[in-house]
C-alpha cells in the first residue's frame, strides 16, 4: 500500500518506518528511512525517535552519530524521548562513553533515562555501575520500573554480588513485587550465580506462578553448584507442569554427565531425538560432554561428527573428552582440525588440551602448545593454565623443574598447583622437597585437612614415624571429616552408593565374600599388594582387609553380581583411585572377563583384559609400584567430594 502512494507526507513515512522497526524488521526501517532523507521531506522528532532503534537493533553507530548531530543542531538535548533514544542506541552499539556523557548532561530524567542507562551498564559488563547507579535514582527519589529492577539483579548475578542482591531482594519485598514473574526469575537467577541455592529454591517454592525460566533457572543453578541430584528430581518434577524445551535439556544434561549416569542420559538423548523442537548446537555440545563424561567416549565423538556447525564449545568439549579417557594423541588431533577448520581456540579450550597432554604423559607436545597459546595467540596464561604444567611436570618426575616453574611464575599460585607438587613429590618419594612444598599449601589453606594427609602418607611410606606422629597430631586438631569417599553404580534405573569402609548396604555380605574369592585367587596366582596406601598401623591381612572396604571395590562388585555374566561395569568414585584397587581392579577384569570403568575425580579408567586405558599414564603407574594418589578414607581423614552423591538418599 506504502509503495503505491503517490503522495507520501510526513506522517506515511513515520509510520511504515515505525512499523518496520516495532516489527522486527530494522534494516528495511534504515532503508526507507534513508529513501526519506532523499526524497526531500523534511524529519521531525518522531521520525528520529521511530529510527534511532533501528540503528541499535543493527549496530549501525555512524548512522547514529548523524543522527545525532542533526538532532542537536535542530533540537539541542532539550527533548527527553530523543535524548533516552540516543544513549539507548550508544549503549546497545557499545559506546557507553557518549551514552554516559548524555545522561549526565540531562537536566530532566525520566525513568527511562535511568533504566536505558542501567541496562546499557548491564549489557555491556559494568555490573558496578549499574548498581551504583540504581542507588543513586534511589535516593533521588525515583522510583524504578520493572526493567531497572530486572537489569540492576542481572547485574548482581553477572558479578557476583550476593550482599547487593540480598538488598535487591529486600527491595522487591517491601515494594510487593514479589508476585511478577520477571523479578523472581531474576532474584534466582542471582542467588544461583552466588551460589546460594538454598535462597532460590525458597523464592521458587514462594512462587506463586512459574514459567519455563523458572524451572530452567533453577535446574541449571543446580547443576552448576554441583547438586545434580536436586537437578534431576527438579527436571522430573518439572514436566508434571511444563514441556522441557532446548534450555532445560541443556541446562539438566551436565547434571547427568556429573553423576556419569548414562542409562538417564540415553533417556533424555531419546526424548530430544523424539520432540525435534529440543535439538540445537548447544544441546548437541551438551550432549557431546554427556557421553564423554559418562565413560561412552565412541558415542560422543558420533555426536560431534553430526554436528553441521561446530563452534568453539564443540571443539573444546571433544578435546576434554579425549583428555579425561587418556587419548592425548586424538584430542591433539581434534585441535590441529578445528584450527584447519579456521576456529580460533581461547583460554578455555587450551587447558583442556593441556589437561589432555598431561594425562597422557606428552611432556614436549604440552609445552609446545604452551608456548603457542603464548606467543601465536597472545592468549595470557592463567593460574589453571599453569596448574596444567606443573601437573605435566610433576607426573613426568620433574619435580626440581616444576618447583623452579610456580616459583618464576608471573601470578600468584594457588593451592591446587602446589598440591599437585605434593602430589608428586609422595609418588617420588622426595620428603625434603614435600616439606618445603607442604608450608606453602599449609599457608594458604591451613584449615584443609588433605595436605596433611598427603604429608602423612609419605611419612608413613618411607617410615619417618616420629613425623608421622607430629602431621596425624596436627590432623586431629584441624580437621571435620565432612564427607567419605563413596563411589556409585547405576543399575536398572537405580542408582547404588557405596561409603568407604561401610558395610550397610544390604547385599555387603555377597560382596565382601566375592572381594575376598579375588583377593585368594590373587595370591594364588603369585600378586602381592603394594599396601602402602592403607596407612592404618595393621599387619597385612586386615590392611588387606580395609583395602576390600574401599567403596569402589564394592561397588565394582555389586555390579559384577548383579548385571548379566559379560555385561560391561560402569562405577563413578569422588576421590581417586588408590594404586592397590587400580591393581586389583585390573586382575578382577580379566578374571571376570568384562569390561570395567571407572570414572574418578581425575579420569577415566577402563580396565579390559588385565590392562587399563591409561596405559602408564596414571599416577599410580608413573613410577613403578608407587601411587600417586591415596585413598583418604582408609586413613580415617576424608579429602572432599566432586558432586554431592554422598547426600544421596
Amino acid at each position: 500500500m506504502f509503495d503505491g502512494m503517490l503522495d507520501k507526507d510526513l506522517v506515511s513515512w513515520n509510520s511504515i518506518i515505525s512499523g518496520c522497526v516495532s516489527n522486527g524488521l530494522p534494516l528495511n526501517g534504515v532503508e526507507l528511512f534513508a529513501e526519506m532523507c532523499s526524497s526531500g521531506v523534511n524529519l521531525d522528532l518522531a521520525t528520529l525517535v521511530s529510527v534511532l532503534p533501528a540503528c541499535s537493533e543493527m549496530s549501525f553507530i555512524k548512522m547514529g552519530q548523524t543522527i545525532h548531530g542533526y538532532s542537536v543542531k535542530v533540537y539541542g538535548n532539550k527533548e527527553i524521548t530523543l535524548v533516552n533514544a540516543l544513549i539507548d542506541m550508544y549503549s546497545k552499539c557499545g559506546n557507553l562513553g557518549s551514552a554516559k556523557i548524555l545522561f549526565e548532561r540531562m537536566e530532566d530524567r525520566s525513568i527511562v533515562s535511568w533504566t536505558s542507562m542501567i541496562s546499557g551498564y548491564t549489557r555491556n559488563g559494568w555490573f558496578e555501575e549499574a548498581m551504583g547507579l540504581f542507588e543513586m535514582m534511589e535516593l533521588e527519589g525515583i522510583s524504578p520500573d520493572l526493567y531497572a529492577i530486572t537489569s540492576v539483579l542481572h547485574a548482581c548475578a553477572c558479578n557476583g554480588s550476593f550482599d547487593q542482591g540480598k538488598r535487591m531482594h529486600d527491595f522487591v519485598a517491601r515494594n510487593g513485587l514479589e508476585s511478577n514473574i520477571s523479578v523472581v526469575n531474576s532474584l534466582m537467577h542471582v542467588y544461583a550465580k552466588c551460589g546460594d541455592m538454598e535462597a532460590a529454591r525458597m523464592v521458587f517454592d514462594c512462587a506463586n506462578k512459574k514459567d519455563i525460566i523458572s524451572w530452567n533457572t533453577m535446574i541449571g543453578g543446580f547443576s552448576k553448584n554441583c547438586l545434580p541430584n536436586e537437578a534431576l528430581e527438579l527436571f522430573i518434577k518439572m514436566q508434571c507442569h511444563s514441556r522441557p524445551n532446548r534450555v532445560t535439556m541443556a541446562c539438566v544434561l551436565p547434571a547427568v554427565a556429573s553423576l556419569s549416569s548414562l542409562d538417564k542420559g540415553r533417556e533424555m538423548h531419546a526424548q530430544i531425538l523424539r520432540a525435534e523442537d529440543l535439538s540445537d548446537l548447544h544441546v548437541s555440545n551438551a550432549l557431546v560432554d554427556m557421553y564423554a563424561k559418562c565413560g561412552a567416549l565412541s558415542f560422543a565423538r558420533k555426536i560431534f561428527d553430526r554436528i553441521i556447525d561446530k563452534d568453539l564449545i564443540s571443539w573444546t568439549v571433544m578435546i576434554a573428552g579425549y583428555g579425561m579417557h587418556g587419548h592425548g594423541r586424538e584430542a591433539i588431533n581434534a585441535f590441529k582440525e578445528m584450527r584447519c577448520q579456521g576456529i580460533e581456540p581461547d583460554g578455555a579450550c587450551f587447558i583442556s588440551i593441556l589437561y589432555s597432554c598431561s594425562h597422557s604423559g606428552l611432556i614436549d607436545e604440552g609445552w609446545r602448545f604452551f608456548n603457542i597459546m603464548k606467543h601465536e595467540y597472545k592468549i595470557e596464561p592463567t593460574v589453571q593454565h599453569y596448574a596444567c604444567m606443573v601437573d605435566l611436570l610433576s607426573r613426568a618426575g620433574r619435580l626440581t623443574k616444576a618447583y623452579n616453574f610456580i616459583t618464576s611464575m608471573p601470578i600468584k599460585p594457588d593451592s591446587a598447583i602446589w598440591e599437585s607438587l605434593l602430589r608428586a613429590c609422595r609418588i617420588h618419594r622426595d620428603v625434603k622437597l614435600a616439606e618445603r612444598v607442604a608450608e606453602h599449601v599449609f599457608e594458604l589453606e591451613p584449615e584443609n585437612t588433605s595436605y596433611y594427609v598427603l604429608l602423612a602418607n609419605l611419612y608413613a611410606e618411607v617410615e619417618k614415624w616420629e613425623a608421622l606422629k607430629k602431621i596425624r597430631e596436627k590432623i586431629s586438631r584441624h580437621g571435620k571429616q565432612k564427607h567419605r569417599g563413596c563411589s556409585w553404580i547405576e543399575l536398572r534405573n537405580k542408582v547404588h552408593v557405596f561409603a568407604s569402609g561401610s558395610k550397610l548396604h544390604p547385599r555387603s555380605e555377597k560382596i565382601g565374600s566375592f572381594l575376598e574369592d579375588v583377593r585368594k585367587r590373587m595370591k594364588e596366582e603369585g600378586y602381592f599388594g603394594q599396601n602402602k596406601f592403607i596407612l592404618k598401623d595393621r599387619n597385612d591381612y586386615l590392611k588387606e582387609d580395609v583395602l576390600c572396604g574401599h567403596s569402589e571395590m564394592q561397588a565394582i562388585a555389586f555390579g559384577i553380581l548383579n548385571s548379566s555374566k559379560g555385561k560391561p561395569v560402569r562405577v563413578t568414585k569422588n576421590l581417586t583411585v588408590c594404586g592397590d584397587c587400580h591393581e586389583v581392579i585390573k586382575f578382577m577384569s580379566k578374571m571376570v572377563s568384562r569390561e570395567i570403568t571407572l570414572r574418578d575425580s581425575e579420569r577415566f579408567h577402563q580396565f579390559r583384559e588385565g590392562r587399563c586405558s591409561c596405559r602408564g599414564s596414571w599416577g599410580a603407574e608413573l613410577k613403578k609400584n608407587q601411587g600417586l594418589y591415596q585413598d583418604a578414607d582408609s586413613f580415617g581423614i576424608s579429602l572432599g567430594t566432586q558432586g554431592n552423591m554422598a547426600r544421596r538418599k
